[in-house]
Order: structure tokens, then C-alpha cells, then sequence
């Protein structure tokens, strides 16, 4: 299962970044805060509607409510944040059959929500999904890796790679990059910016131990 989570911060152009998938149709839709309005304004299905919904007006709330499939209407004090609480959602419903976890309207507003959103790959209870889950926006694409090696391709209108460790990393190496890296130990959080593919030919990262987020951004 494809899952879509549309959460409450900036989303410009959400609908084309949708559709540059040509599966978007069977995507399940997860709405998160004032995420569910803009799925169900731009015509997307609203699968489930979650959060404390304090960004909707009383008229807003209630269209939403009668719009989607399901709605969890949390707390506005607890312990998880909304989108946390839409990814621990659809980890209990779907479990082993998630495919891509696609969060939009995440990242671009406010830096301490950035933040926590980007830092949500190490929490324990999301370790089987690191490598499922992308955050997108119209500049950055951003995706997670454990210990491995990888294959990277491309992607399209995207122009520059970069590497951002989480955690220290051992053994860390990029071949085919414009600028190559071979097996550096690393003791603590890094980043490896400005990176580029060359013709288009795929990069190879590999690192021993950590998790790495991969970014492919424009300007």
C-alpha cells in the first residue's frame, strides 16, 4: 500500500507532487490537521482525517467530517504530534504491506517542527518503516537508509545531492557522485552538501553502521 500524508504545514503544488505518480489513484490519503481540508478542496479522498484540528473553523471541521472515510480527533495537549500520530495510524493498519510512506506539507514552515519531523526516523517504534518513508516539498525530496548499500537514481527536475547523517556513521562512501567519498568514519552528525549526479549515470552510497537521510533539492 502506497500511503499519502498530507500534513498541516506550507503544500504548495501538493496535487502535482501527488501525480507525478502514476499510482496516486490507489494511494491510501491521510489528512493531518488542515492537511484533510486541502485533500478533500483539491478533490483527493480523505481515507482518514487525524488530529486535533485546531486550525479549522467550526464550518471547515464539519465538512471534513462528513467528507472522510475515518476521523481521529486527538487531544490538543499529548504526548505525539499529529503527524506522529498519523504515521503510527497507518503503521498499525497497514504493518507489514506499506510500500512508501509520502509526507507533504512538512517541511518548509516552521524549523522546531522541521526538525522533530526529520529526527522521526530514529524513534524505535518507526524502525521498520525508515526506508518506506519520504518527506517531499517542491525543492527537497528527502528519504532515510539504515546501514547498506544503495543505488541512487536522479530524480526528475532535481538538481543537487546531499547526505545528512542522523546518528554517527562508520564506513561511509559515494561512487559515481561528482564528488566521491571513500570510507570516512564519521563520530557525529554530518553533512555532505552540494553533491551532484553526473550524466545521470545512478550513485552508490554505503556506510557500515547509522542512518543517513539522502536529499535531492533544487533552488
Amino acid at each position: 500500500m502506497k500511503i499519502v500524508i498530507l500534513a498541516g504545514g506550507p503544500a504548495q503544488s501538493f496535487e502535482s507532487l501527488i501525480q507525478m505518480d502514476k499510482n496516486f489513484a490507489q494511494a491510501f490519503y491521510v489528512g493531518v490537521d488542515r492537511g484533510s481540508f486541502r485533500l478533500m478542496q483539491a478533490g483527493f479522498p480523505v481515507n482518514l482525517a487525524i488530529g486535533d484540528f485546531d486550525s479549522l473553523s467550526a464550518e471547515e471541521f464539519s465538512a471534513v467530517s462528513a467528507y472522510a472515510d475515518e476521523l481521529h480527533k486527538s487531544p490538543t495537549e499529548k504526548n505525539d504530534t499529529d503527524l506522529e500520530l498519523a504515521v503510527l495510524s497507518v503503521l498499525t493498519k497497514f504493518q507489514n504491506n506499506i510500500e512508501e510512506i509520502l509526507i507533504l506539507g512538512a517541511i518548509g514552515g516552521r524549523f522546531d517542527h522541521q526538525i522533530q519531523i526529520f529526527y522521526l526516523p530514529l524513534q524505535n517504534r518507526f524502525s521498520d518503516i525508515v526506508d518506506k518513508i519520504i518527506l517531499r516539498n517542491e525543492t527537497n525530496s528527502i528519504r532515510f537508509v539504515a546501514a547498506g548499500q544503495y543505488n541512487l537514481v536522479k530524480e526528475p527536475q532535481m538538481t543537487y545531492l546531499a547526505f545528512a547523517s542522523l546518528t554517527p556513521v562508520k564506513a561511509l562512501a559515494i561512487k559515481g557522485a561528482k564528488y566521491e567519498l571513500a570510507d570516512m568514519d564519521f563520530d557525529r552528525n554530518l553533512s555532505l552538501s552540494s553533491n551532484e549526479f553526473i550524466n545521470e549515470q545512478p550513485v552508490t552510497l554505503s556506510f557500515k553502521k547509522g542512518m543517513v537521510a539522502i536529499i535531492q533539492s533544487k533552488d
